[in-house]
């Protein structure tokens, strides 16, 4: 494993490992990287092809972390994610046979198919790391993360994810496909032999175990905030509640958003202390899945992406 000491380092350090499988995409392996810094969740959307479920398998194993993949399903069933109770006849009692839920990096792999009912059963795992059955709760672990992933395009048989479900990913990371210099470099890869199901073989390495990342994290929560930092994310989530284009802005958890995921980006980049631009670089994440347009903003082509950016526009950058 390798030898990290600092934030700073994990981020070259996870790029690195990550780099051996995954060409490009550097904009999403950070926000995956910000959100285990802050213990959030993530939603990440692109259509197929685009390494989404690849990056979600290396990013865990270079954070030496257990992984399991979950394909969402129309006929998906709750107890198919958090498990279920079996009659043991030979002690006389049920038994609890845990889902794949009891990882540490959940793929729900496209979340959007299946019904509301069984996306809910995610809502208390992400929300309090724990799940309740039979009326006992049962503990997920600190370093538990859900990734899910989405096709922004591909709308038959699937389910809309409720606002409340939403809410509670830390960031929504949107994943383009590559441009033509990235897809020739990943096409040599290909060539030369490069496995996409063999990671060992990739080279690809933890470089943080769980203590490692628990010092990361203190690290991250030690990151200085000033007044007109708090000022400015409040200001940023106001501008989107007031925003024309908007029936409904942000919620207190994308300000808490802001100023964790600001702080993890002060962290990566070195500095103990946020500076009104790490707030600025992770807006668009923490806070396009969060808002609902009005249908007139629709109908005149107003994506999440441009509200998010008019909303930022009307607040002054403090200096």
């Amino acid at each position: 494993m390798a030898c990290v000491t600092t934030t700073a380092e994990l981020r070259a350090a996870f790029h690195s490992a990550v780099g051996r499988a995954v060409v490009g995409q550097r904009q999403a392996l950070d926000g995956l990287l910000l959100t285990v810094l802050v213990g959030g969740h993530v939603l990440i959307e692109g259509v197929p092809g685009t390494a989404k479920t690849l990056m979600a398998r290396c990013a865990a194993a270079a954070l030496d972390a257990r992984f399991t993949r979950l394909q969402f399903t129309p006929d998906l069933l709750p107890s198919d994610i958090i498990g279920t109770s079996v009659w043991r006849a030979d002690q006389a009692r049920f038994e609890f046979r845990t889902g794949p839920i009891f990882t540490d990096t959940l793929l729900a792999d496209e979340i959007n198919r299946a019904p509301a009912k069984t996306q809910a059963a995610l809502l208390e795992a992400m929300e309090e790391r724990q799940v309740t059955s039979d009326g006992e709760s049962r503990p997920l672990g600190d370093r538990f993360m859900v990734v899910a992933t989405q096709n922004p395009i591909e709308y038959e048989g699937t389910y809309p994810l409720p606002e409340a479900q939403l809410d509670r990913f830390f960031f929504k990371i949107a994943v383009d496909t590559p441009d033509q210099p990235t897809e020739a470099a990943m096409l040599r890869r290909i060539d030369a032999g490069f496995d996409a199901h063999d990671l060992v073989a990739a080279g690809i390495v933890a470089v943080i175990d769980a203590a490692a990342l628990a010092s990361a994290r203190a690290e991250v929560l030690a990151v200085r905030v000033s007044e007109e930092v708090i000022g400015y994310i409040t200001a940023i989530v106001a501008a989107t509640r007031s925003s024309p284009d908007l029936s409904l802005g942000a919620s207190p958890r994308g300000a808490i958003a802001l100023l964790r995921g600001g702080k993890a980006m002060a962290a990566i980049q070195g500095r103990d202390y946020i500076i009104p631009e790490d707030v600025k670089d992770i807006c668009l994440p923490a806070l396009r899945h969060r808002l609902v347009r009005r249908p007139e903003a629709e109908l005149q082509g107003v994506d999440e992406v441009t509200a998010v950016q008019r909303a930022l526009s009307r607040v002054p950058v403090p200096r």
